[in-house]
Parts: C-alpha cells; sequence; structure tokens
C-alpha cells in the first residue's frame, strides 16, 4: 500500500513537470516539527532531479524564506539588486472599501419548511386499520413516490423491469404479486393521458426549491423544501406534490390543510422566479387516481403570511 502511494506521489509530480508550459510553481507550508524538506518530498526530487541539468539554478530572498527557482539561462533573471522581500517592499494603498463597515445582514424573521407544517395533518387511513397495515401504506406511499420520481427519465420499454427491480430491492418481503400490481398501478399513472403534462419531457423531480418572502411591517421569511414535480413552459409554471394517502378526499374543499399551505408557499417562491407566468399548483392523489388543482384564491388565503408580489 505504502509503496502504490509513493508511487502515485511521484506519479502526479512527473505529470505536473511534463505538462506545464511556461512555469510550474510548487508551494506549500512547513510542518512545524521539521526544519527542513522531507526526503523524496517533490521539492527533494526537483532538486535531485535538476541538480546536474544545465538549468540555471536561483535563489531570491522573499519574506521568512527563499523562492528556489530552475529556468534556462536566456530566462533567468537579470541582476537588480532588488529582492522579493516583503518587508523591504512598499505596499500599496488599501481601497477605500476596505474602510468601510460592511453592511448588516438582514435578518430572517422565520425559516419555513412547506413539508413540516401540520406534518400528521391529512396523514387519514381507513377505519380499523392495524399498525402493520398503516407501516405498509406508509412504506407504499414511499415506494410509489420514488418510482414517480424516477421512471419517467427511463425509456418506456425499460420501465417496468426498472421498477420490479427497484421493488424487489426495497420491497423483498413482499409478494411478487404485490409487487407486480404496484409496478402496474405506477406505470398506469405515468402513462395516463390525464397526467401526460405532469411527465412530459421537460418536466423535472425533486427540485430543490428555497426563496425569501417578503412581509410588511415585518423580517422576510425564509422557505426551503422539494417539489415533487415542476413543469415550465412557455406559457405557464404546473406544481404538482404528490399524496399517497389511503383515503384521498373526494372533494377540493377537503383537501388537508397542510397540503394546501404547502403548495401555497412554492407557489409564492416560484412566483417571484416567474413574475410573468402564471403558476398552477395540483395535488396527485396515487391512490385514485386523481390530480387535484388548488385554486390560486384558496392557495393565497391559506399563507401563514402576507406575501408581496414579485
Amino acid at each position: 500500500m505504502l509503496e502504490e502511494t509513493e508511487h502515485e506521489y511521484r506519479r502526479l509530480l512527473y505529470v505536473a513537470m511534463t505538462r506545464a508550459a511556461d512555469r510550474l510553481i510548487v508551494a506549500g507550508c512547513m510542518p512545524g516539527n521539521m526544519n527542513s524538506v522531507r526526503e523524496s518530498s517533490w521539492y527533494d526530487l526537483i532538486k535531485r532531479g535538476l541538480a546536474n541539468s544545465d538549468l540555471v539554478f536561483e535563489e531570491t530572498p522573499a519574506g521568512d524564506g527563499v523562492v528556489k527557482s530552475y529556468g534556462r539561462a536566456e530566462d533567468a533573471t537579470p541582476e537588480t539588486g532588488t529582492t522579493l522581500d516583503a518587508a523591504a517592499s512598499t505596499h500599496p494603498s488599501l481601497p477605500e472599501w476596505l474602510h468601510t463597515p460592511a453592511t448588516p445582514e438582514q435578518i430572517i424573521g422565520r425559516r419555513l419548511r412547506p413539508s413540516d407544517s401540520g406534518i400528521d395533518e391529512g396523514k387519514t387511513f381507513r377505519t380499523g386499520e392495524s399498525l402493520a397495515m398503516r407501516a405498509r401504506a406508509l412504506l407504499r406511499g414511499a415506494l410509489v413516490h420514488r418510482l414517480l420520481q424516477s421512471l419517467p427519465d427511463i425509456a418506456t420499454a425499460r420501465r417496468h423491469d426498472a421498477a420490479l427491480g427497484y421493488l424487489a430491492r426495497n420491497a423483498g418481503h413482499w409478494t411478487v404479486g404485490d409487487r407486480e400490481a404496484l409496478a402496474a398501478e405506477v406505470l398506469a399513472l405515468i402513462e395516463d393521458p390525464r397526467f401526460a403534462a405532469v411527465f412530459a419531457v421537460g418536466s423535472r423531480a425533486e427540485v430543490a426549491i428555497a426563496g425569501r418572502l417578503d412581509r410588511p411591517g415585518s423580517p422576510p421569511a425564509l422557505v426551503s423544501g422539494h417539489i415533487d414535480r415542476l413543469v415550465v413552459t412557455p406559457a405557464e409554471v404546473l406544481i404538482v406534490d404528490y399524496k399517497t394517502n389511503h383515503a384521498p378526499p373526494q372533494l377540493v374543499a377537503e383537501a388537508p390543510g397542510a397540503y394546501v399551505r404547502q403548495l401555497a408557499l412554492y407557489r409564492a417562491v416560484l412566483r417571484k422566479l416567474y413574475p410573468l407566468l402564471p403558476v398552477r399548483a395540483a395535488l396527485l392523489w396515487t391512490e385514485t387516481p386523481d390530480l387535484m388543482e388548488i385554486s390560486a384564491l384558496a392557495l393565497d388565503a391559506v399563507l401563514p403570511i402576507p406575501i408581496i408580489s414579485a
């Protein structure tokens, strides 16, 4: 192992010395417990390797040390009686902005993570379900999210095998029939013409988002999170959040408040990024399946902070 490390160390020096077009500068710091460079270090290898060459060797005082250089005779530094000694050189005048105190950073009043608000709100299950069944439902939700994230970017002919391979690795305790059924459900959802815009070429999965939202009379709020699917076209912006609830609501008015607030915060940030485009937001219920768009009026009504449009 040590021999391989030393070989790689020397190889890098060889590459540096043979690739440099005009000059090669080797610089570093001396360990506090040493008075000279380490044997077989780059400095030592260069010194020994060029000792008998026809290059001109020069030593130039510089601060607390000496700059050692090797060069061709025609490139040698002419004698001028000057050195690079920092103590003897004249320091340039500092720009005026260095003397001006920096402006204090703006205080962030609140840090909002859309997915954190009401984390348990909206997690509905069918009455009488056991803990095991609920745990299975939560696992199913995680699996669906991952498949919806990755499968649209895979060639259609390969999606089925890719889905089964992922489920075999992450839901191996399920029966083959259960894994086949879930793969078929997700593939049918992706290929459903109703959701063509959601999974169209150019749509993006798991988009990280962060923004600062102004609040009149209060410090701004910082919003950060991840959008399950984001579609940006010349005509509009569409935010889609996957929801895998075991018992999804039937009406828009019944959508859990936490989910609506989450979309509202995402939309508020994206409206600042795309001030000339309408920004729509929708929940994709995977159990039904159904794409439930939340109106702009409903989204603005649930924002926990007053938002100033861009």
